[in-house]
């Protein structure tokens, strides 16, 4: 069977200025996981595992239906953990026909990770994955799917006549690109689209009651929640889960986190290459900047690492969760633009090994079955990987071929 990648695209709403009245149901569930000897997903350090508990990760779902009887609804999942998977989404599926039947499904259902680096491993069903993490860990797993079930089955039960408000502006200064000499490979006019290296746009929806009461908000703001690094071993949702935290209790005065009525959810978007460690890598030998090209010092991916804005992990981890949750609150309290529209949904299936793609100037070319590249085993400044690889490397030498070339089929057309 073909790899086949799944797609899932949130509801799609238009802004307009017709008053229309949406059926929203809003959940959250404590998911955090093992908290001792169990390595972590995202940095791919078998040496990183649970040791203690920084923040507890939490799954927030929202439920958006256009009538009171569930006629046409999409469930968007916010989870504190690294990414969404298609195990996740089977088991929580199948908890929720239990329930409700056909009512949710795999293609009204979008469950996605804020992309932390500091929970549990081991509950991805593919192999590269769960190497780090010596197998498949069902404890993960089922304390995840679990805690999203319930986050789902809470927002079911508090369906309520809702507006729902857009927002937007720009948030500088709480993401970097730590890769923009890959960046600069880009074709010029192309970049010239774009005032910087890195997105700086954070969207917001504000979702009320019909009398106005406060009720929910869901961010959407590029950011690698990396501010705690490789060297952390206690559980942590990082920046963007204490963002929500900040507003969660802000909003929810009197309560024990993640048992208020207002939920506050901080979704990741186009975060590749964006990291929260605004002041950029440096060797940790000599402090001196890494080399722009290779991110290395002396050679050594290991030495070089993203640091900042903070004294540590920790303090960066408040800071960039600081910017991302006064800036939300600001966008929240200002959303005046009410969303019209039908609540819609595609989950589409693509090949991804035989995809036509438009070249332009009349050219084509096809995509082909997936493989790691050379300088994919160097990591990145926010986690080194293994000596020798470093970045930019795109043909084989030396030690990296040797290691490989066991693993090589080439074929001759």
């Amino acid at each position: 069977m073909k790899p086949v990648l799944c797609v899932l695209l949130a509801f799609t709403l238009a802004v307009a200025a017709a008053q229309q009245t949406y059926y929203v149901g809003i959940g959250i569930e404590d998911v955090t996981g093992p908290a001792a000897d169990v390595n972590m997903m995202g940095y791919a350090h078998p040496g990183q595992t649970s040791r203690g508990i920084h923040t507890r990760q939490y799954s927030r779902a929202f439920i958006f239906c256009d009538d009171a009887d569930g006629n046409n609804c999409e469930v968007f999942v916010v989870v504190d953990f690294a990414m969404g998977a298609t195990a996740i989404n089977l088991g929580v599926l199948k908890r929720l026909e239990t329930l409700y039947g056909n009512r949710y499904t795999e293609k009204n259902v979008v469950i996605c990770g804020t992309h932390t680096h500091s929970a549990p491993a081991g509950f991805l069903q593919y192999f590269v994955f769960d190497v780090t993490s010596q197998g498949f860990i069902h404890d993960s797993y089922d304390n995840f799917v679990e805690g999203i079930f319930q986050s789902i089955r809470m927002a079911h039960e508090s369906i309520a006549p809702s507006k729902v408000y857009y927002n937007s502006g720009e948030l500088v200064g709480a993401n970097i690109n730590r890769s923009p000499y890959a960046y600069e490979q880009n074709p010029l006019n192309e970049r010239n689209d774009y005032g910087s290296d890195v997105d700086t746009t954070m969207t917001v929806l504000k979702i009320t009651g019909t009398d106005d009461t406060d009720r929910g908000l869901i961010s959407f703001f590029p950011v690698h929640p990396v501010s705690m690094n490789n060297t952390n071993r206690l559980l942590s949702s990082d920046n963007k889960g204490y963002a929500s935290y900040l507003i969660e209790m802000e909003m929810n005065p009197g309560t024990f986190h993640g048992q208020g009525e207002f939920v506050a959810a901080f979704a990741n978007t186009n975060q590749g290459d964006v990291s929260p460690n605004t002041k950029g890598a440096f060797c940790l030998d000599t402090g001196e900047e890494c080399d722009r090209i290779t991110s290395t010092c002396n050679g050594r991916t290991s030495l070089c690492a993203g640091v900042g804005p903070g004294k540590d992990m920790f303090e960066s981890t408040k800071i960039i969760g600081e910017k991302q949750a006064t800036k939300a609150k600001e966008l929240y309290d200002d959303a005046t633009e009410r969303i019209n529209g039908p609540v819609g949904f595609v989950h589409q299936h693509v090949d991804m090994t035989n995809y036509e793609v438009d070249l332009g100037g009349g050219q084509t070319g096809t995509t082909c079955k997936a493989a790691f590249g050379y300088s994919f085993a160097a990591g990145a400044t926010d986690g080194a990987g293994f000596f020798p690889f470093t970045q930019a490397i795109v043909i084989y030498h030396g030690f990296c071929g040797l290691c490989l070339k066991p693993f090589r089929v080439i074929k001759k057309v």
